[in-house]
This record gives structure tokens, C-alpha cells and sequence, in this order.
């Protein structure tokens, strides 16, 4: 069963009780991101959610893994272009524990100096980790080149010299600028009931508030073209991508079939041509990101540089096919059985409801039933999916980022 409540501060908690499960999920999401930063503040949002678990005024860096571990179950946090979440999974009896923890963490972090120095160098060796990474470097180098001058293309980690400068006065600066309790929604699922819930998040966060002016998120506008890095490697690496659609798009669900159709698991059309038929690349694979306002779909491969015009030929082909043929029924049939079999398995885990539960109250204000989500696939017709695939695929609109060994013109998104 699903409940929703409103603080008196703006705070939102949404659960699901789930008599069924022994564990319970909880998480707290702050609807700040990387986007919502400045250039001088590239990273912050990253470095407040790490330096959370570096000591509050109740727990030191130590006793709050030790706690972790005591639970028995899994906390951690993450910092997405749009969110920050701090969550954790836990047997039901533990969890009173786990919100009073989190919410400390949220509330309560001291940002020392000392704490800071030592930080700063996890984040700095996370930096280089992705810079020697070509797989994860080649997303960074194109949403950078796809959204060119603005946050969202601005990498989650920050930049090393950023990082480097940070002090505790920009932290603290910048956790007042963007944590605000109308930006926050606590989510949970599991074995829980929805007051007991409300009972534990009310005494910790009715104090929570924030005076100062809200900050506009900026909007993001795509920039298409061809860009060029060259690096000493064995692959070329490449990403290319096109404007996709907002989270709320009522044509979100033709949009998640077409993602898997054309690339989004192994019997997919560009896995089956380019891996299995051409050989050609290890891995290939299309991906779909839904933003509050924007959307992108992109194609993604490693490749051997001399391959390079074969594999985004082969490309070529199958985004032009998917424009001019009709969708088979059997193929749009298997996409709908893949995603409601993934959905079903989903609802087994506390943890991945109270993700849905998140995003739903976060992206639409309001909970989105399984029955619901089963409904608007049913609904995809072959028709909707082929006249996305016609707005999505227009050569003019897309971005092609090559990082690698490069011989050559690089050749031209033509469908």
C-alpha cells in the first residue's frame, strides 16, 4: 500500500508497506545534482555527499561504518546530474536505526578540515580512475560535447583542479544554497508501516528549514556535430547520441521499448548486427536518460580504429531501417515481455521499489502503480515506436564523440 505526507516544511515522505518482505529500504533524496552547480562549483554536490560519511556531531568517521555494518544490511549514497541519495537496506527491526543514521548524516555532517584533506584525495584518485577508464571517459567527453557550456554536461566529479581548491566555507556555502526540505523526499519500502515511517522522519527534520533564495535550475539545449579526442589506446571508443524526452513525456513508454529493441539487451538489432553477425565490436548498446525537462538517447561501442566506418555504417543502416520498415508484432511483442519481466522482477526487491517510489514522487508528484507502468507498455503500438524512431533519428540532431587512436575523417551520422 502506498501513503504520501507533507511536513509543515515542505519535506515529503512517501512509502509502500510491504507486509511480505523482512527488509525494509529507506532512502533520502535531495533534488540537487551536478546540474545545479555553477562552473566554480563543478564537484560540490559530489563532495558534500561524500564528506556526509566523514563525522557529525553524534558520530566520527568510524562508528558511522561501524553502525553500517551493526544493521547488518547496506547503506551508501550516490549524486546523480539531478539528485543526491542517501539510502539504506535493512531487516525491518532495524529500521529506526537506519533513518536516525541517514537523517544524520543529511542534517548533521561537520565538513573538518582534516576530514576534508583526506577526502579530497579519495575524490582525486575517483577522478583519475575514470580518466584511465576509456569507457567511463568517453560518457564524460560527450555529454560534455552534447551539452556544451551548460551544467548538465559538466562531469558529476568535478574537475581536479576544482576539487583540489574546495574548502570548507564553499561546501558549507553551497549546502545552503541547495539543501532545502522542500527539495528533499524521504522514500521507503518494505516491512514498515507508513506512521511508524512519519513517527521516526517528524522529530528529526521539523527543525529543517531554509531561508535562503532558492536557486533556478538552468535548461539545457543539445549541441550536435562531431568531436574529436585523440588518446594513445588499444579501442576507439565512441559514443553518439540525440535528444531523447523529459521523464514525465507520456511517450516515455514507446520511447523505453524503442532503447530496447534497437540496443537495450542481447537479442537487440544493433547487438545482433554488429556483435553477433559482423564481429565487429565486444559490446554495443543504446541507452535512454530521462531528465526533468530534457531526455537523450544514445549508442555506445568500443571498437578497432580500422572498424570504425563499418561499425557506424552498420549503425547507419539500423536506424535508417527502423524509420522505413514496420515494426514486427513479434519483435514489439518480445520488447514488452523483456521489460514487464524485468518490472515483475523489480518488485521483488525493497530496495528497487523504494527507487520507483522516488523518482515517481520526484518526477510526476505522485506514485506510479506496477498495474500502471504494465498498462502503458500494453499500450505502445508499432506505429508510436516507428514515429519516435523519425524524430529521434534525424542526422542534423545527433552528436558523435570518438576518444582513441584516430586515422582519418571521422565518418558522419547518415540515416
Amino acid at each position: 500500500m502506498y501513503t504520501k505526507s507533507v511536513l509543515n516544511n515542505g519535506l515529503r515522505v512517501v512509502t509502500e508497506e510491504l507486509p511480505a518482505f523482512r527488509s525494509a529500504a529507506v532512502g533520502l533524496w535531495l533534488t540537487v545534482g551536478s546540474r545545479d552547480e555553477t562552473a566554480a562549483e563543478g564537484g560540490l554536490t559530489h563532495f558534500l555527499e561524500h564528506m556526509a560519511f566523514k563525522g557529525t556531531g553524534r558520530r566520527n568517521t568510524y562508528e558511522i561504518a561501524r553502525e553500517i555494518d551493526q544493521l547488518g544490511g547496506l547503506g551508501n549514497a550516490f549524486t546523480t546530474k539531478e539528485h543526491t541519495c542517501y539510502h539504506a537496506r535493512v531487516l525491518a527491526e532495524h529500521l529506526p536505526r537506519a533513518v536516525d543514521l541517514l537523517a544524520d548524516l543529511v542534517l548533521h555532517p561537520l565538513y573538518l578540515e582534516e576530514e576534508m584533506e583526506r577526502e579530497r584525495q579519495v575524490i582525486l584518485e575517483e577522478i583519475a580512475a575514470q580518466d584511465d577508464t576509456p569507457e567511463d571517459l568517453v560518457q564524460v567527453l560527450f555529454a560534455r560535447d552534447f551539452w556544451q557550456g551548460q551544467p548538465l554536461g559538466r562531469p558529476i566529479l568535478g574537475h581536479t583542479a576544482a576539487v583540489g581548491s574546495f574548502r570548507q566555507d564553499h561546501l558549507l556555502a553551497y549546502r545552503q544554497s541547495t539543501y532545502r526540505p522542500e527539495h528533499l523526499v524521504v522514500a521507503a519500502a518494505g516491512r514498515l508501516r507508513h506512521q511508524e515511517v512519519l513517527d521516526l522522519v517528524e522529530p528529526l527534520f521539523e527543525n529543517f528549514s531554509n531561508g535562503s533564495p532558492r536557486r533556478t535550475r538552468p535548461g539545457a539545449a543539445p549541441s550536435p556535430g562531431v568531436h574529436l579526442h585523440p588518446r594513445d589506446l588499444e579501442q576507439l571508443h565512441l559514443v553518439m547520441g540525440a535528444p531523447g524526452l523529459p521523464a514525465a513525456d507520456d511517450r516515455r513508454f514507446a520511447a523505453t521499448v524503442l532503447n530496447l529493441i534497437l540496443g537495450g539487451n542481447m537479442s537487440s538489432r544493433l547487438f545482433q548486427v554488429v556483435r553477433e553477425q559482423l564481429g565487429l565490436a565486444y559490446s554495443i548498446y543504446s541507452h535512454l536518460s530521462f531528465f526533468s525537462d530534457v531526455g537523450l538517447l544514445e549508442i555506445a561501442a568500443g571498437v578497432n580504429p580500422r572498424n570504425l566506418p563499418v561499425l557506424v555504417r552498420a549503425v547507419n543502416l539500423e536506424l535508417a531501417r527502423f524509420k522505413e520498415e514496420p515494426l514486427p508484432a513479434e519483435e514489439l511483442d518480445a520488447a514488452k515481455e523483456y521489460l514487464k519481466g524485468s518490472l515483475a522482477l523489480n518488485t521483488e526487491d525493497c530496495e528497487q521499489r523504494m527507487l520507483r517510489l522516488a523518482r515517481n514522487e520526484i518526477y510526476f508528484g505522485r506514485h506510479l502503480s506496477v498495474e500502471e507502468v504494465l498498462e502503458g507498455l500494453n499500450r505502445v503500438t508499432a506505429a508510436e515506436v516507428q514515429d519516435l524512431a523519425r524524430e529521434f533519428f534525424q542526422p542534423h540532431r545527433w552528436a558523435l564523440t570518438l576518444l582513441g587512436p584516430l586515422d582519418g575523417p571521422a565518418p558522419e551520422p547518415e540515416f
